[in-house]
């Protein structure tokens, strides 16, 4: 017995035609996906060429902050080094003021802490150290004077007395007496080898002792 399907095809109608055979199905498919594949490709090297271009862009940014900060360092070096050399300026400066008031300040301290019955002859520097000499007619003088020089804050530790002894002039017993002191304030700069103290000299003719006293270093 033979069976006929009538459903599957109409009398008298030509079957669909194909737009694409599907001999070509496959190419064309295959040629799709190599264009996505180079679409993909040529997208990312767009990608990293601009990346690598970002890259560049920031290498030369931070090369050209590394040469601003080494001049800035240079900078910086030369204004501390200058700082440091006008440090040094106003320092030797300060010393040298110092070293002009510190004659002025020391007689003038001298002279305040001169007590009654007592002049003086000499006073040398050597260095920061000072050696008075002088007359008294008391040894009370002499220790009263060198203990206001020890008070006037201008000496560093007590005011030294080297040498006291009696000596006659005029038919008087006077002190002939010398002291020691090291300046606290006034530093000198040291003398050379050469160089001799400073001196300062001065002879005053000696006062007359009160009529009818006599002082001895005992007093």
């Amino acid at each position: 017995m033979i069976k006929v399907n009538l459903l599957s095809t109409t009398p008298g109608v030509a079957p669909p035609k194909e737009w694409l055979p599907k001999e070509q199905r496959s190419a064309l498919m295959g040629l799709g996906m190599l264009f996505v594949t180079a679409v993909g490709v040529g997208g990312y090297w767009w990608y990293l060429k601009r990346e690598h271009n970002s890259i560049d862009t920031k290498i030369a940014t931070a090369e050209a902050e590394l040469v601003r900060l080494k001049e800035a360092s240079t900078l910086v070096d030369r204004a501390t080094t200058r700082k440091a050399e006008l440090a040094e300026r106003l320092a030797l400066i300060e010393r040298l003021r110092a070293d002009k008031n510190g004659p002025v300040t020391l007689l003038e301290t001298v002279s305040y802490s001169t007590t009654e019955g007592l002049w003086l002859t000499e006073i040398k520097q050597t260095g920061a150290f000072f050696q008075i000499d002088g007359r008294a007619l008391s040894m009370t003088s002499i220790t009263d004077f060198a203990g206001q020089l020890q008070n006037s804050g201008i000496f560093k530790g007590p005011v030294e007395i080297l040498s006291a002894a009696n000596e006659l002039v005029d038919e008087h017993s006077i002190v002939k007496f010398s002291l020691k002191a090291e300046s606290l304030k006034m530093q000198p700069p040291p003398a050379p080898a050469t160089a001799k103290p400073n001196t300062i000299t001065s002879s005053p003719a000696a006062p007359a002792p009160a009529s009818g006293t006599s002082s001895g270093a005992g007093e």
